[in-house]
């Protein structure tokens, strides 16, 4: 049986970022850096967001959260 652990827990902004020439929206990718992995909490992401919104020149389209994990044999 596989055991997965996870490492590292990232979150980042996509930010609009205008138009291309077919009309599709583009985004650009602000990070919030590395957080800590065992008290992650996606409440308080969304507060910090929250609050960064305002600073912000782009419009947020989403907040991606990443982990990097390991898998290895139980």
């Amino acid at each position: 049986m596989a055991v997965s652990t996870v490492k590292k827990v990232s979150v980042s902004l996509k930010l609009e970022n205008g138009r291309d020439a077919k009309g599709m929206m583009t985004y650009v990718s602000n990070s919030l850096g590395s957080l800590n992995k065992d008290n992650f909490d996606g409440d308080k992401v969304l507060a910090i967001v929250e609050l960064l919104e305002p600073c912000l020149s782009k419009d947020i389209g989403s907040i991606e959260k990443t982990e990097t994990s390991t898998i290895t044999a139980a």
